[in-house]
């Protein structure tokens, strides 16, 4: 019984509350800013992996997007990218007739100042 009386005479902290709460505070300083150098250092490895893989992608699709790009030009006419546009604008004028029918249907009427496609995005 003797043992615990003068453990706990040993184990009793006699510093005042200041001390004791600038030590938490530097505690807590000390902590945030090894998680915040943690952080950078993982941000930092990514973003050198992002470089060396997009690098390794390019000069693949290098090499092989040279061999074919030669062969599309001499096999491919002009006259397609004009055709291209005209089907573009086919297109777009059956997207407005579909959308004009479905709001004539749905609310039974249009509104007055016409209908506008603004975009459309292929995939």
């Amino acid at each position: 019984m003797t043992n615990l009386v003068i453990l706990a005479a040993v184990a009793e902290d006699t510093r005042s509350l200041g001390e004791k709460m600038s030590e938490a505070g530097l505690n807590t300083v000390i902590g945030i800013s090894i998680v915040f150098l943690a952080l950078a250092f993982i941000s930092i490895i990514i973003a050198i992996e992002g470089k060396i893989f997009k690098a390794i992608g390019s000069r693949g699709k290098k090499k092989q997007a040279a061999p074919q790009a030669t062969e599309e030009k001499a096999s491919q006419p002009v006259v397609e990218e004009a055709a291209s546009a005209e089907s573009d604008d086919a297109l777009i004028a059956v997207i407005t007739a579909a959308v004009y029918e479905y709001e004539l249907q749905a609310t039974g009427t249009v509104p007055a100042n016409g209908l506008y496609v603004r975009s459309i995005r292929r995939k």
